[in-house]
């Protein structure tokens, strides 16, 4: 049987081979380059925000707005996220626990985008 961090790193591992290969955000990903050495603090993120911790080294605090602020990111693609995010939470082989505590924190998440003044203007 697979820990909750195991499964976490299922889900985040899986969603981001389907968004690297979506036709409206994996453009994203492709410009950044060595995506894959994020991915741990990617997992790391997740941990804190589901388990409340991590042992993962992090360096520096996380900071996602900041760090999303040089894709120059436009609003429907923080809903093509979540909505990918959400198909592969609901795909996925983890905890039911999981899978309920899941959707609440892409809703946050999705709504501190939305309303960021450093990632939006009013014209966006």
């Amino acid at each position: 049987m697979k820990t909750e961090k195991q499964m976490i790193e299922d889900v985040v591992t899986a969603f981001y081979a389907k968004a690297r290969e979506d036709i409206l955000i994996g453009y994203h990903f492709k410009r950044i380059a060595d995506f894959d050495a994020h991915l741990p603090r990617i997992f790391a993120f997740w941990e804190l925000q589901l388990l409340g911790k991590t042992d993962r080294m992090l360096g520096e605090p996380l900071d996602a707005i900041r760090a999303h602020i040089p894709l120059n990111i436009h609003t429907g693609e923080v809903n093509r996220w979540v909505k990918l995010f959400a198909e592969t939470l609901k795909e996925s082989q983890a905890s039911v626990e999981l899978k309920e505590r899941w959707p609440s924190k892409l809703e946050h998440f999705q709504q501190v985008f939305l309303r960021s003044p450093l990632l939006f203007s009013s014209a966006d």
